[in-house]
């Protein structure tokens, strides 16, 4: 399993140690690398979604160095630049800037493969998930700046690699893969969210975040924080219903109430492509 962030743009470690994961994916055709940082949450449970107020638990889930959010805001772009237009054309290896990206993004979705494919709502356009700068050879050149934009592809199940041009406004080369599955963007996270408030398993979270803010109802992902795993039975064995989750896209959850306790949620799987919830123990 590997983890991603919430619901804005969160940062993945940049450089060598994030591309040599991230071309790991492609070269091993396995699940996901994880780096060796833990991210731990403590999941009170009082407000444990299973309705036992007895005990306190701790989750760690692995970081995962590939990988961004979003098809739109929650992308990570790695060492992204945020201060506005860049002076100029950009040359070498210097960080990616957000206009580079959002162009890169702009010509990948006008390529064939991506009118073709669907994003997690099930619109035209592969889901977006992260950007990458392909370094060039001579990194003192002027060389042309490429980047690899990677998607998933709902109408497909497939991991989509595109090497985007910016010199030339192309893709100059698409790379797919299937049983491939780097962390959830974040809308996403907010998808897997939304069924899983709406499934009958989902009763024990709008209980507990009823409980845990004074009667209020749970109706909408915007009332969490949410981080989200991507979830995979090469990596974890899981029940029959649940067998499919690699081959298509599945995400386990990190739940908390807004400026509120934490609700464990990990015991469950939301299979995106299916629109099905599971549960493992």
């Amino acid at each position: 399993m590997t983890e991603q962030g919430e619901d804005h743009r969160s940062a993945r470690p940049a450089g060598a140690g994030g591309r040599t994961v991230r071309r790991a994916l492609w070269g091993a055709g396995i699940a996901v690398a994880a780096t060796a940082a833990m991210i731990a949450v403590t999941v009170p449970r009082g407000a444990s979604a299973h309705g036992d107020s007895t005990r306190r638990d701790t989750a760690s889930a692995s970081a995962a160095a590939s990988g961004g959010q979003s098809g739109g805001p929650g992308g990570g772009h790695g060492a992204v630049t945020q201060d506005g237009a860049p002076q100029g054309p950009q040359t070498g290896i210097g960080p990616l800037t957000e206009q580079e990206v959002d162009r890169a993004r702009a010509i990948a979705l006008s390529h064939d493969t991506a009118l073709h494919a669907l994003t997690v709502r099930r619109t035209p356009g592969a889901e977006y998930l992260d950007a990458d700068l392909v370094e060039p050879a001579d990194p003192s050149a002027t060389a042309p700046r490429r980047i690899e934009i990677l998607s998933y592809d709902y109408g497909h199940d497939r991991l989509v690699k595109q090497t985007v041009d910016l010199s030339t406004g192309a893709v100059e080369r698409t790379d797919t893969a299937t049983g491939v599955q780097p962390p959830p963007s974040a809308d996403e996270t907010r998808q897997a969210a939304a069924l899983l408030i709406k499934d009958p398993l989902g009763k024990g979270l709008r209980t507990d975040f009823t409980a845990a803010t004074k009667g209020q109802t749970l109706t909408s992902p915007d009332q969490l924080r949410l981080r989200g795993m991507s979830f995979d039975t090469d990596e974890q064995s899981a029940p029959p219903g649940l067998d499919k989750c690699g081959r298509n896209r599945c995400v386990r959850l990190f739940t908390q109430v807004r400026n509120g306790p934490w609700i464990d949620t990990t015991d469950y799987v939301i299979d995106l492509s299916d629109h099905t919830v599971g549960r493992v123990d």
